[in-house]
């Protein structure tokens, strides 16, 4: 049988969101994670345990741990979907989606992933169905001349033996979640209600810290539970005045002022925007924000001048507008 190599155009990619951990009865797979979706990472491990023996210097037996299966994802921004892996089922009213912060009712659970990833082969087929996933991070970052780009790395605790068809029936379709892709010419930054001038690049990364939970009885998860949200990120703009030096060296005191803020206060305090026309766009708000550093870059001759800063969130709330598209 002769076997030739195969490439993306015989692979494909979707998820969706598991009712119960490890069981998407009530869903299938039918998301697209956005635009030019890549995966970047596939790995499983069954966590192999390495025993030696009395005797002898080669290894004498071999036993096993935990499965468990890691995938990163790579894509153009062009839905709001991904977001309820991190911030809950969303609220919808008149086709405007508000997935919601912390303070306002995101589980302390995190809600289970489910991928499948199939490759059309020479010689057989191959479809592989991640189950009982939590995603770690996601991250999303756009700069001049560049589209929004996302990343997603995702852990999954269960993953039973593949199918083998991935025929174009198969296939689910996903073109509902699928749109104009957003680039750097649909963003806004605003820092302290007022918007950043002259923005070179941006990016905001969410962090779960999500567990996978495992049991005695079973070398597959059983549970997932969730940690810390941390929500950071940079800007790199055109240093144009002291406001950010300011609040770094006053540790947040309002300007050059005496008086202690823990936070940069301002309505809203961060909030990064893109919008594509009056009928789509995606609004990240952010309050609790403080910058983690400040650095300057281009102080040579006939060089700009940037200023880098980085900075953290206590909460965030995602709302997006998309008269286009229901939820899927």
């Amino acid at each position: 049988m002769v076997r030739t190599v195969r490439t993306g155009a015989s692979a494909y990619l979707r998820y969706g969101y598991e009712a119960t951990f490890g069981d998407i009865a009530s869903e299938t797979c039918t998301k697209k994670f956005g635009l030019q979706d890549t995966v970047n990472s596939l790995t499983l491990t069954h966590n192999r345990i390495d025993l030696a023996s009395l005797g002898q210097v080669e290894y004498g037996t071999y036993a096993y741990g935990q499965q468990a299966a890691s995938l990163g994802v790579g894509f153009t921004l062009s839905n709001p979907w991904i977001f309820e892996s991190l911030l809950g089922t969303p609220t919808v009213a008149t086709n405007t989606f508000t997935f919601g912060a912390l303070a306002n009712g995101t589980p302390t659970t995190p809600k289970t992933i489910q991928a499948v990833v199939g490759v059309g082969g020479s010689a057989t087929d191959v479809t592989r169905t991640l189950k009982g996933g939590v995603v770690n991070s996601l991250g999303i970052n756009t700069s001049i001349g560049n589209t929004v780009a996302g990343t997603m790395d995702m852990a999954f605790g269960i993953e039973n033996a593949p199918g083998t068809v991935t025929t174009a029936a198969s296939v689910p379709d996903g073109t509902a979640q699928t749109e104009f892709p957003y680039t750097f010419a649909h963003g806004r930054l605003k820092i302290n209600n007022t918007v950043v001038a002259e923005l070179q690049d941006v990016d905001i990364t969410f962090a779960q810290n999500a567990s996978l939970l495992y049991n005695v009885g079973t070398n597959q998860a059983v549970d997932a539970y969730r940690q810390i949200f941390d929500v950071t990120g940079n800007f790199r703009a055109s240093h144009t005045d002291k406001e950010f030096l300011d609040y770094t060296l006053n540790q947040i005191a309002k300007g050059t002022g005496t008086t202690y803020a823990e936070t940069i206060g301002g309505t809203p305090e961060l909030e990064l925007k893109f919008t594509k026309d009056g009928n789509e766009d995606i609004t990240i708000t952010g309050s609790g924000l403080a910058p983690t550093d400040f650095g300057i870059t281009g102080i040579a001759p006939v060089e700009p001048i940037f200023e880098n800063i980085s900075w953290r969130i206590k909460n965030v709330t995602v709302v997006a507008n998309d008269l286009a598209t229901a939820v899927p």
